[in-house]
């Protein structure tokens, strides 16, 4: 058996993870050929079938199975040694690959990035705007401004505020609608995205589902709809009492809030610039949300 290549061991992972060549292409950001290539070129260099090759896709034979585990350890232990490596950075310049919602850097995020830029110019911020989350483990971003409930573990870091929601529409989709009930009003809801947020989960057990006539991955796209008079969106006051043309619909329900952190994994939270960046983000952005959140 010839020595094994780490970056050989992360085709495997991609494609066992993602079931194709294509999938595992777009994962690792090269293209379907440069995969092929390294999973045939490690199988004839170690001499082990690795994938049976099936019209519907890769899947790992019996020593493909062995060598996944074995793979997945090595992996984490890569993440673990990056995480501690960057933990002892004490210098302040870099990049922090920062994760959040298009919904918190359009409102509550964006000034203070920009003050943090200007404090620190040396430091470049790479920042992710998804609502879908993202590994902190696994080094898919540095640190995470996201609303959640609880703050999961490994994760360091603060509760900047609790996040309020409202129900919004248009003053013109309003008007045909005088005494406004839940059941009676046209929703905007969420994707497959936004399914497991709370106000995601608010909507499915009170709404019924006949009357949500459109769906988004995106609170931000949510308002908008709601602009144009398509129906009523829950959505965070921080974003709806900011948006022109629409206004909270006068409706009875059940009141709730969500929380809102900033957080990093552990092993990375005493580098400069990450211990730098969570300290002056916890601040400024609990004076954005004392500011009207």
């Amino acid at each position: 058996m010839h020595r094994l290549d780490w970056s050989d061991l992360q085709y495997i992972l991609a494609v066992a993870n993602h079931g194709s060549l294509a999938a595992a292409a777009r994962a690792l950001g090269v293209n379907h050929s440069t995969v092929q290539r390294r999973i045939t070129s490690f199988e004839a260099l170690q001499q082990v079938s690795v994938f049976d090759r099936k019209p519907d896709g890769y899947k790992l034979t019996i020593e493909g199975q062995q060598l996944l585990e074995a793979a997945k350890a090595v992996e984490q232990a890569v993440w673990g040694l990056e995480r501690k490596i960057t933990g002892k950075d004490l210098k302040l310049e870099g990049t922090i690959r920062l994760t959040t919602t298009d919904t918190l850097l359009h409102t509550i995020v964006g000034r203070p990035l920009a003050l943090f830029h200007q404090k620190y110019p040396d430091i470049v911020m790479d920042v992710s705007v998804t609502n879908s989350i993202l590994s902190l483990t696994r080094r898919d971003a540095d640190v995470a401004i996201r609303p959640a409930q609880s703050k999961p573990e490994p994760l360091v870091g603060d509760h900047v505020g609790d996040i309020r929601f409202a129900i919004y529409a248009s003053p013109d989709y309003l008007r045909g609608k005088p005494q406004p009930t839940l059941a009676g009003l046209d929703w905007l809801g969420p994707g497959d995205a936004l399914a497991n947020t709370t106000p995601g989960r608010w909507l499915r057990r009170t709404v019924p589902k006949a009357k949500i006539v459109m769906t988004t991955d995106s609170l931000l796209a949510q308002g908008c709809a709601a602009q144009l008079g398509l129906g009523v969106a829950m959505l965070p006051t921080y974003l709806g009492d900011e948006l022109d043309g629409i206004e909270r619909v006068d409706v009875a329900y059940q009141e709730f809030t969500n929380g809102l952190w900033i957080v990093t994994h552990a092993d990375l939270a005493n580098a400069a610039r990450i211990h730098t960046f969570m300290g002056f983000m916890s601040e400024a952005l609990r004076r954005e949300m004392g500011s009207g959140a």
